[in-house]
This record gives structure tokens, C-alpha cells and sequence, in this order.
């Protein structure tokens, strides 16, 4: 959900995903309907204090990650973009990823890798892979934290 194509305002959709009005949403957080216009405008990103807030009354932790996506580049090149689905589909899709983890040994080939302290030439294109599917695990359990539960507040 970083700042590029096909990129939807977060905030906006926080306010619609309550039924709120930019009125509505303005006064339930304590703001000026106008800083919420420029939030939902990309003209300016609202503090953390206000994103945590937004996140309650939305009912929607997840705008926190994205918030610190959009926020930090740093943040945007290291964490791996995150999904909002229903709990159910969230773990089946980590289940599945550590299930094929496991099933492709590739704990093993971590720790043959690993073991002399050293990522040789040889081993880079493996021990790249194995990063790129704990990153994908990662991924889904950051989904399964931030996953549509039944019966949110």
C-alpha cells in the first residue's frame, strides 16, 4: 500500500469503511474537517497519535501498517506489503507457506548455509530464495495479525 500505482488514500478508506462523512469522521477524531480533506488529498500525512485513533474508531489495525508504509521510506524497502482479508484466508495462507517451507527442507538448507558463516557465492541464489520465502511467511503472518475478524468492535 506504498504511495504508487493503483494507490487508494488509506485514510479516506478508513472514513468510508466507518460510514462516516469527512463532518463526521473530522469531529469523532477531534479534527478540522479541513485537515481531514488534506489527509484524503495526500497533501499532508497526519501524525501517529492520529492514525492510531483513526485505526479505532475504524476498527481497522491494519491502517497502522500502512500508515508506516506510506510514511517511511525506509519501512516501505523492508516490510513486505500486507493484505487485508479475513482471518480464515489469512492463515491457510500461512499454513500453506510454512507447510511448503518444510516440505522443500529448506530449514535445512538454511542451516547448511549458515553453518561456516558464510553465504558463498555458490549458496547466494538459495539463501536469496529462502530470504524472499521467510519474507513471503513474514508477509502472511502480518496478515493473520491484521486479519478481518468476526465480531470487531
Amino acid at each position: 500500500m506504498t504511495m504508487q500505482e493503483g494507490y487508494t488514500n488509506i485514510y479516506r478508506n478508513a472514513r468510508r469503511a466507518s460510514g462516516m462523512t469527512q463532518e463526521r469522521w473530522a469531529e469523532v477524531l477531534g479534527l478540522s474537517v479541513e485537515a481531514v480533506r488534506q489527509y484524503e488529498g495526500d497533501v499532508i500525512l497526519p501524525r501517529d497519535e492520529i492514525v492510531l485513533r483513526m485505526a479505532e474508531v475504524a476498527g481497522q489495525t491494519i491502517i497502522c501498517y500502512w500508515h508506516l508504509l506510506n510514511k517511511s521510506r525506509v519501512a516501505a524497502d523492508l516490510l513486505p506489503d500486507v493484505e487485508d482479508v479475513p482471518l480464515p484466508q489469512a492463515v491457510i495462507q500461512l499454513l500453506r507457506r510454512m507447510r511448503d517451507f518444510d516440505r522443500r527442507h529448506r530449514l535445512d538448507d538454511l542451516l547448511d548455509i549458515a553453518e561456516d558463516g558464510v553465504v558463498d557465492n555458490q549458496e547466494r541464489p538459495d539463501f536469496d530464495e529462502i530470504v524472499q520465502e521467510l519474507m513471503d511467511m513474514f508477509a502472511a503472518a502480518m496478515q493473520v495479525k491484521f486479519s478481518q475478524k468476526e465480531g470487531k468492535p
